[in-house]
């Protein structure tokens, strides 16, 4: 299940985690509803802070898990009291005065479970920096369980606020004649707080999709069992990309592609991978389908 749309889950959602008996991982953990409690102040400090020092991810208080024969079932909790005293204004107080510092952008979603019962969704993004538990002391989710950090796993957190962080955008022209061609057009955003001195991205575009066989010299490989042609781009010098901005790379190195094979083929991934100065590569994919939606005329 998509985990990045926490924030507008409801009922229905947390059904069908428990109906498919979606177990935790490492950007997914369910506690029951005793789990919020004043003497467990600290506990859900290091929790929370945790996925802030991972990669982010959702906490779902009024989820247990009962052990059944050395198996693993969830089940849904009692919940808690709208009108109670452990509300989200509680939990929040909680997160953001047992947290240092500040974890920026974390949202609570109360769902309603009966008319008087609510369950808390905490949606917590990957921090900028390391955070410390009520505690004193900084943890981390590993295995899925939250574990204290080492110091140098301390600092190499620290360190991603000053290292640039960059988000590919893959575009196509608005309207896309179905008996025509086209090519991607990428757009780099710096998304951190530092500038971007050096970048190069690269992407794998299915051979499926590229027209004429004019693959552009793209080196072929295997993705998956499909075979995908490799091209790379590096930025021009002295594009630099300062916080807050983005650049277009001028896509030449790019194949055409087939607009009525795009429209079959739309279940297929495109891959990418940005490299940039002082950071390890980021890597994503995205379906084709997202990416030209229904820009391609469909034949009269």
């Amino acid at each position: 299940m998509d985990i990045s749309n926490a924030r507008n889950w409801n009922l229905r959602d947390i059904r069908n985690l428990i109906d498919n008996n979606v177990l935790e991982e490492k950007r997914l953990e369910y506690k029951a509803c005793a789990a919020l409690q004043n003497i467990y102040k600290d506990e859900i400090s290091k929790d929370v802070s945790s996925f802030a020092n991972s990669d982010g991810g959702v906490i779902i208080y009024g989820i247990k898990e009962v052990d059944d024969n050395k198996t693993i079932r969830l089940e849904l909790d009692e919940g808690y009291d709208i009108n109670g005293k452990i509300n989200k204004e509680w939990l929040e107080n909680v997160i953001y005065s047992r947290i240092s510092p500040k974890i920026d952008d974390i949202y609570i979603n109360p769902i309603e479970i009966s008319p008087d019962k609510v369950i808390y969704v905490v949606d917590i993004p990957k921090g900028s920096t390391a955070h410390m538990a009520g505690n004193y002391r900084y943890y981390k989710r590993r295995n899925f369980k939250s574990e204290p950090m080492e110091d140098y796993e301390v600092r190499d957190v620290m360190n991603r606020q000053i290292r640039p962080k960059l988000q590919l955008r893959l575009t196509v022209p608005r309207y896309i004649p179905q008996d025509s061609t086209y090519s991607f057009r990428l757009m780099v955003k710096n998304i951190s707080q530092v500038m971007v001195k050096y970048f190069a991205v690269r992407i794998l575009i299915p051979e499926a999709l590229i027209e004429g066989r004019n693959f552009k010299g793209g080196r072929r490989t295997h993705v998956k069992g499909i075979m995908y042609r490799e091209y790379t781009k590096q930025g021009d010098y002295k594009q630099f990309i300062f916080p807050g901005f983005h650049v277009f790379l001028n896509n030449k190195f790019l194949p055409q592609l087939s607009a009525e094979k795009s429209r079959v083929l739309k279940h297929l991934k495109i891959y990418w991978t940005i490299y940039s100065d002082y950071n390890n590569p980021q890597e994503g994919d995205v379906e084709l389908d997202k990416i030209i939606g229904d820009r391609i005329e469909k034949s009269s």
